[in-house]
């Protein structure tokens, strides 16, 4: 078994057994808060260390919104609007990730989820100047979308939903630290394989590796991203 992999077996048994904790505080937000904590705590640790790990609501210069994101990878070379509530206005060009942290997932949920996803894919960086250094498979101001739960249903029947979403709510990556991952096969983040909308790996902790290293992949590279400050402003 190689390191990474050996190492994601105890982690994702480490953060089960942080999650199972939580249940002591039988209040379902502060539970929740708990849990998204957990995981914003596991990033903050494993990723390279150019981003900063942030919750809040993404802006783009034309005035528009995201939902509220449980996480959002943010570029430490960017500012943001950052609030003694810790959910912070965050800018579009500065955003690289948004997580969605749920306790439990069922395909009936997952279109809420894609109207979350969506509000974020709809946003535009002001300028697509900038300069960047290291991989770049991955394209340039796209921001990845990961979903990932505590528990929930079968792989197969989360994986038959997420295909019936439309494509600008369908999530990059979709894991479950109970049964494994689904990752979006667009040939960016791995090898494109067959004609399947996503790729599937049947156990978590393999599922904790690749999306570990795919989030190096995406937050590893050296970019200073341009901004039309003034769109901002008028």
């Amino acid at each position: 078994m190689k390191p990474l992999v050996e190492y994601c077996y105890g982690a994702v048994k480490a953060l089960n057994a942080q999650y199972e904790m939580t249940n002591v505080l039988r209040h379902s937000a502060t539970a929740g808060a708990a849990r998204e904590r957990l995981i914003q705590d596991f990033l903050t640790a494993h990723l390279p260390e150019m981003t900063s790990v942030v919750s809040g609501v993404i802006v783009d210069s034309s005035g528009r919104r995201s939902k509220q994101q449980d996480i959002v990878l943010m570029l430490k070379s960017m500012p943001r609007l950052p609030f003694a509530s810790g959910h912070d206005l965050i800018f579009q060009e500065g955003a690289v990730a948004t997580f969605e942290i749920k306790t439990e997932i069922t395909p009936s949920v997952l279109g809420d989820i894609a109207l979350n996803i969506e509000s974020v894919k709809v946003l535009a960086p002001s300028t697509l100047e900038g300069v960047q250094l290291g991989d770049l498979d991955w394209p340039y101001a796209r921001i990845l979308s990961v979903v990932l739960t505590y528990g929930g249903a079968a792989l197969d029947s989360i994986e038959r939903k997420l295909i019936e979403l439309p494509d600008a709510g369908q999530p990059d990556v979709y894991l479950d630290l109970t049964k494994g991952i689904l990752i979006k096969n667009e040939g960016l983040l791995f090898s494109q394989d067959g004609s399947n909308v996503y790729l599937r790996f049947d156990h978590p902790a393999t599922g904790l590796a690749r999306l570990l290293a795919l989030l190096s992949k995406v937050t590893g590279c050296l970019v200073m991203r341009g901004v039309k400050w003034e769109a901002y402003i008028s």
